[in-house]
């Protein structure tokens, strides 16, 4: 069976991961979880390399769900999740 979508369950939430396509039509990871009731997605894009995508997809464990989901504790606000997301480990 060929999988497009993985679910995991990690630090109270869900985080679901699929092989899906940017805004451009793009091959992308998508990794979507809920943050007080609203979707919060973020694309991982690999411009027009569906190989690339089928490996990061095959790679993505319950580690890097934990990892991900661990950053989000606490959060309440989809704005303020994204923000601490992307700010840097060292700041």
């Amino acid at each position: 069976m060929e999988r497009f979508a993985k679910v995991f369950d990690s630090h109270d939430r869900q985080i679901l991961v699929k092989k899906g396509v940017d805004s451009d039509g793009d091959p992308a990871l998508c990794i979507s979880t809920m943050v007080s009731g609203s979707e919060m997605s973020i694309n991982v894009n690999f411009a027009d390399d569906g190989d690339s995508l089928d490996k990061a997809f095959d790679s993505f464990t319950q580690d890097q769900a934990d990892f991900f989901a661990k950053k989000l504790e606490g959060q309440t606000s989809p704005f303020e999740a994204l923000k601490l997301l992307m700010r840097a480990e060292d700041e």
